[in-house]
């Protein structure tokens, strides 16, 4: 009889042991999900790193959400990872869902830009400053157009209006998504309109318009200057480490990402060819953001992703 309990016993253990451990392969086994904004930068980064991950073992979802939404789920553990957390623009809301819920994997672009502008043919008239703005007032019809709402320019901006900074207490501050903000650029610049509207580099939009940033003498924006940083969800780096090392690596150069952003933003490529071509075509860059990466499996990544793609 206590033989029996005793089998019994090791039995219902063994059984435990199996379901727990099936439990955590589970988890382990599903898909990293990677915040993704309808922008053209952050459409060409997740690509690129998507086809690499995937093709060393690990299954990416990109998710479409709105820049807020993708930080919010960071803080939350329902977004894993982010490449497009735009540094000082979403300082704010950073700082209120706490540095302690969120990782800073890294900076992945330092050199960046994000402040109004106006096209060059405006600036050789004479609008190079935030001051000059009111002096055309109604040739710009009081409309400055500062992108999606919950965009540092949109809030900046706004705030210029109700303090009548600058002398803009008349003016608006049109919302737009970023096509329809492109869209109203493209019209405005063929037709030498007057138009006033938030710029940022990189972007294919600096390659194609002439276009000019405005100089703050007030220092209305805390700087223009801008970077991006590539964010985590607390507990990445316990669960994927190898996919954290190669986040940590992953930092295309400025000319690199206006190469993606023109091919993806203004030529309209699908992201994903974009990607295949160009990491078939560039493994010596590639090779470097691998660099001491395992694969799921264990191999030596950059061995695996050349298979792979070679198949």
């Amino acid at each position: 009889m206590k033989k029996t309990k005793l089998l019994l016993g090791i039995l219902v253990l063994l059984i435990s042991l199996t379901l727990f451990v099936g439990c955590t392969n589970n988890t382990k086994k599903e898909p990293l999900v990677m915040g993704e904004p309808n922008w053209p930068g952050i459409l060409a980064k997740n690509a690129v790193a998507t086809h690499i991950l995937s093709n060393i073992g690990y299954e990416v979802d990109r998710k479409q959400l709105t820049d807020p939404v993708i930080h919010q789920g960071l803080a939350d553990a329902e977004v894993d990872i982010y490449l497009g957390s735009w540094m000082p623009s979403i300082k704010e809301l950073r700082q209120e869902l706490g540095e302690n819920n969120i990782d800073l994997v890294t900076t992945n672009m330092n050199d960046g830009l994000y402040t109004m502008a106006v096209p060059e043919y405006l600036w050789e008239q004479g609008v190079r400053t935030y001051s000059d703005l009111n002096k055309y007032a109604d040739k710009f019809d009081y409309k400055m157009y500062v992108g999606e709402a919950g965009w540092e320019a949109s809030e900046i901006m706004n705030h210029a209006i109700d303090e009548n900074i600058y002398n803009l207490g008349k003016w608006k501050a049109i919302t737009s998504t970023q096509s329809a903000l492109m869209a109203q650029m493209k019209k405005a610049i063929n037709n030498e309109e007057w138009m006033v509207f938030i710029a940022w580099k990189p972007h294919w939009m600096n390659y194609v318009f002439d276009i000019k940033y405005l100089e703050d003498p007030e220092q209305l924006w805390e700087s223009a200057e801008s970077w991006v940083d590539t964010l985590a969800r607390k507990g990445l780096k316990e669960d994927y480490p190898q996919v954290y090392k190669f986040l940590e690596q992953f930092i295309p150069d400025a000319e690199l990402s206006n190469e993606w952003i023109y091919e993806i933003g203004y030529q309209e490529k699908d992201p994903d060819d974009v990607a295949r071509k160009w990491v078939a075509e560039n493994m010596d860059i590639v090779a470097e953001w691998l660099a001491g990466v395992k694969s799921a499996d264990g191999k030596k990544a950059i061995d695996v992703l050349r298979k792979n793609i070679n198949k």
